[in-house]
């Protein structure tokens, strides 16, 4: 079995494939002072709770955008398998054609999300990623990865906006009925919630007008743990919250044999 870890800012997800079957997906906060052995013990459980021994496991690959944890993961893979995970780096092929200034500054997470996109669609594509920070990327109908733009999460701009007030409260983050907030936390929840969703939708209108693409044959891809949030009127999106996980897989099988 392969084991692909995904380590984001808040949160790492892990898949478990058998061939090329998906068998199970789970994820865990990302928290840099877990040590290795809580760590370790918190997949094992996990893993035991879904009847798979971690000595079934004969692979791991790794894309990781925190660095701190690069170490405690690595050590949990020798543990496992007995070598250092394939972690996605300048030399592992991915099939992607990136064309950025510095395709080795463009995270991990990014081009293991275009990855398993690419793989599926064949016409235009943008993915939104909105987690606690949110990415927005753009490749077109060749494959090319052409770059993208990275803004705060909407849990972030909640959280500059309580630090910057000494009287705002933290609220719920959640879609509101309407636009206009009757009290305080109302007002702060559409504020936060229209603002960011603004946001994004404003520039992948953006990206759309300036690349002259056509909505209806553009795809529209969405993961993190803020996605839902995004759903609107103008643009069907499909929300895929194993994306950056397939594109591992899809990455793994294109350097298997170099890696053994």
């Amino acid at each position: 079995m392969l084991l692909a870890i995904d380590i984001n800012n808040k949160n790492t997800n892990f898949g478990i494939f058998e061939d090329e079957r998906l068998v199970t997906k789970f994820s865990i906060m990302t928290d840099k002072n877990r040590s290795t052995e809580e760590i370790k013990l918190t997949i094992k459980l996990i893993l035991m709770d879904k009847k798979i021994d971690l000595s079934d496991i004969s692979d791991i690959i790794l894309s990781s955008v925190v660095p701190e944890l690069n170490s405690s993961y690595n050590i949990i893979s020798r543990d496992i398998i007995g070598k250092s995970p394939m972690v996605i780096s300048a030399g592992v092929k991915t099939g992607l054609n990136i064309k950025c200034e510095s395709p080795r500054e463009v995270g991990t997470d990014r081009i293991i999300r275009a990855v398993a996109a690419t793989q599926r669609y064949r016409e235009n594509i943008i993915i939104i990623s909105a987690s606690s920070v949110t990415t927005i990327d753009y490749i077109n109908a060749k494959k090319e990865f052409m770059g993208g733009l990275i803004l705060p999460g909407i849990s972030l701009l909640q959280d500059s906006l309580v630090r910057g007030s000494a009287k705002l409260p933290l609220v719920e983050i959640k879609k509101p009925e309407d636009i206009i907030g009757k009290n305080t936390e109302k007002a702060i929840q559409r504020g936060i919630y229209f603002g960011y969703r603004k946001a994004v939708l404003g520039i992948v209108d953006e990206i759309i007008k300036t690349y002259s693409l056509n909505k209806n044959n553009t795809k529209i891809l969405t993961t993190g743990a803020m996605a839902g949030l995004l759903e609107n009127e103008i643009y069907a999106m499909e929300e895929d919250q194993a994306l950056g996980i397939f594109g591992l897989k899809i990455i793994y099988d294109l350097n298997k044999n170099k890696a053994s």
